[in-house]
């Protein structure tokens, strides 16, 4: 940590700005810590040029296996400097973006993101705001499409209607290792759960899905857990 924290700082500087003094009092807490694999940074109000430093020295970290950036008021140029770096980290293997109020570009960025990482299995992107923009969540929805890692996906309160479910299906379809699926409390209604249910029809590997709070009819909501059952006993036999 002290070498990840020196570097922190001689980067900044080289280009011009002062490193944060929120993230270096973070990064000691951490380094006294015994959380040394988990980079919390959660609740520290993030710079651009700070998320486009920590991208840069997460490229090729072997120290974290976990990067928590909840309620950290990321911009989304922020957000897309962070991940065009890190993007290439071959350990990370959760990533927390809760609460940064993402939106249309956070979407774009998420979705090449999700194209290129190798290694990341748990992404919590609760309490964002990815659905309202239906262009930003469809390169979201494309990159977990092709995506070969993510085992574990958190999408509760992110403004989804039916559109975004239908994006979110079609990515399903296609996608064959997200094994759990957080959706509560978004606007999916009756359209977006019927085409979460057509999905099904491809996807054997999903084997959790979360649907509570989005006014989906308990026939439709039926129907998806004998799909979820099914994938279940599949992967247990």
């Amino acid at each position: 940590m002290d070498e990840f924290k020196r570097l922190y700082v001689f980067m900044c500087q080289e280009r011009g700005s002062e490193p944060q003094e929120s993230v270096l009092s973070q990064m000691k807490e951490i380094r006294e810590s015994t959380k040394r694999r988990q980079l919390d940074l959660s609740t520290q109000s993030i710079s651009q040029e700070s998320c486009q430093v920590l991208g840069i020295l997460l490229q090729n970290d072997v120290t974290f296996t976990q990067v928590l950036l909840s309620d950290c008021m990321i911009s989304e140029d922020g957000l897309k400097a962070f991940l065009q770096g890190m993007q290439s980290n071959s350990v990370i293997k959760h990533l927390d973006l809760k609460g940064n109020n993402l939106q249309a570009k956070g979407g774009e960025a998420l979705g090449k993101f999700l194209r290129h990482t190798a290694s990341l299995t748990s992404l919590t992107l609760e309490w964002n705001n990815l659905g309202t923009w239906e262009n930003g969540f469809s390169f979201f929805c494309e990159g977990l499409a092709l995506n070969q890692s993510l085992q574990k996906l958190d999408l509760r309160n992110n403004q989804i209607n039916h559109k975004g479910a239908e994006e979110l299906a079609m990515a399903l379809q296609r996608n064959s290792t997200l094994q759990e699926l957080d959706l509560r409390w978004n606007n999916i209604g009756l359209l977006g759960g019927r085409a979460i249910q057509s999905c099904f029809e491809s996807n054997k590997a999903l084997v959790k899905l979360e649907l509570s709070g989005n006014n989906i009819s308990s026939d439709v909501l039926k129907a998806i857990e004998l799909c979820i059952k099914h994938n279940q006993e599949r992967q247990f036999v």
